[in-house]
């Protein structure tokens, strides 16, 4: 499926703040701090998601990578 260039662009970027918050939020020295980043990181795999779910991506590889990574970014926020 050929996505139009808005959304690669946005799913792009939502999928980059994903990989750059857990790691800016693993460096972080408390965990308040480490929260702050990781529910960032939770809100833009929901954003990638979300795009998913527009685009209404057939490959179901894709999806089901997306809801791992956002069980495990969720399980990191929830596990204090």
């Amino acid at each position: 499926m050929e996505l139009k260039r808005y959304t690669k662009d946005q799913l792009q970027r939502a999928s980059q703040s994903v990989v750059l918050n857990l790691a800016e939020g693993s460096g972080k020295p408390t965990s308040r701090d480490r929260a702050r980043f990781y529910a960032i990181a939770f809100g833009s795999i929901r954003e990638v998601q979300a795009v998913f779910d527009l685009i209404r991506l057939s490959d179901s590889k894709t999806v089901d990578l997306a809801d791992h990574v956002a069980a495990c970014v969720y399980r990191l926020l929830y596990s204090r």
